[in-house]
């Protein structure tokens, strides 16, 4: 059962973060893909929750400890996720850059946890673990920041030109 969990918390994670990163570029909230990525982050959640679940006697208090902070940081990124759809449906003064910042948090979050995980799972020392996970959340920060920059400077998308849109509803 164990293994079973951690592979679907695995692939969908895997399947939030190339989602994710297909929608830093605003699209419609009810898009097929936005609506995805937001399934796949809250199907990563609940199974590493049901894996902690099935784990949990098993598990010291140190890792009781380690592996409820993860959660927390879990629920974390989904509520990320979530803020991002609510930033498309109603498009406040700064929505574009909340937006990608949201679902960035969540890119930058998921690549994080691969790197890591890969770099426990190669017997790296922690020092070298903390360095990739640091190494991960720089690299994504500038990236993030970059798209940023880059959708500020162009066309708007046609997210923010439909009729709605600009009569401040976009729902």
């Amino acid at each position: 059962m164990h293994t079973i969990l951690i592979l679907g918390h695995a692939g969908a994670g895997l399947v939030a973060l190339v989602l994710g990163c297909l929608v830093l570029r605003p699209q419609p909230a009810r898009s097929l893909r936005f609506r995805s990525y937001l399934i796949a982050l809250t199907a990563m959640l609940v199974l590493v929750v049901a894996v902690v679940a099935v784990d949990w006697a098993e598990l010291g208090a140190g890792q009781r400890v380690t592996f409820g902070l993860l959660l927390l940081l879990g629920g974390y990124t989904v509520l990320r996720g979530m803020q991002a759809r609510r930033a498309l449906r109603r498009m406040p003064p700064g929505w574009r850059d909340r937006y990608v910042d949201h679902v960035g948090f969540t890119v930058i979050s998921l690549f994080d946890g691969f790197a890591i995980v890969g770099a426990i799972d190669l017997g790296a020392p922690l020092p070298i673990v903390l360095a990739v996970g640091a190494l991960g959340v720089a690299t994504g920060i500038l990236a993030i920041n970059r798209v940023k920059r880059r959708l500020s400077g162009g066309p708007l998308d046609a997210v923010e030109t439909t009729p709605r849109a600009r009569a401040g509803t976009g729902r």
